[in-house]
């Protein structure tokens, strides 16, 4: 007997197992999804933004790109924004779904809402 099923003295009403549920699937593949966005959305950043203009360049004259590219920019809102909304959803119906403490919080959907979220908020706030 599993140690949850001596926790639990009610009847197991699940038909599958969570690896074999076509949600849990569902989420998992959404939950990778969203990271790969958020790495997508750290990318375009980069790409992005302003170039850092350092004393020595400025004592050599060199010329740099001071302003955000307004394209890679946009593609940098839509992508995060996309990564809220898709986690988001995500955390809905994981916890709409979940009753037992034993099925975990999947605290990587979490983190990901909380950095793709403080990442919008600060580009919209501070580079627009």
């Amino acid at each position: 007997m599993s140690p949850i099923s001596r926790r639990y003295s009610g009847m197991e009403r699940r038909q599958l197992p969570p690896e074999q549920d076509w949600l849990f699937r569902i989420l998992v593949a959404g939950s990778v999804l969203g990271w790969i966005l958020f790495v997508a959305a750290m990318l375009l950043f980069h790409y992005a933004r302003p170039e850092l203009q350092t004393g020595f360049m400025q004592a050599l004259g060199f010329s740099t790109e001071q302003d955000w590219h307004h394209s890679l920019t946009a593609w940098l809102v839509v992508t995060l924004s996309l990564t809220v909304l898709l986690s988001l959803i995500a955390l809905v119906i994981r916890r709409r779904r979940t009753r037992r403490r034993s099925d975990g919080l999947w605290l990587n959907l979490v983190i990901l809402t909380i950095l793709s979220l403080a990442c919008l908020v600060w580009l919209l706030a501070f580079a627009g």
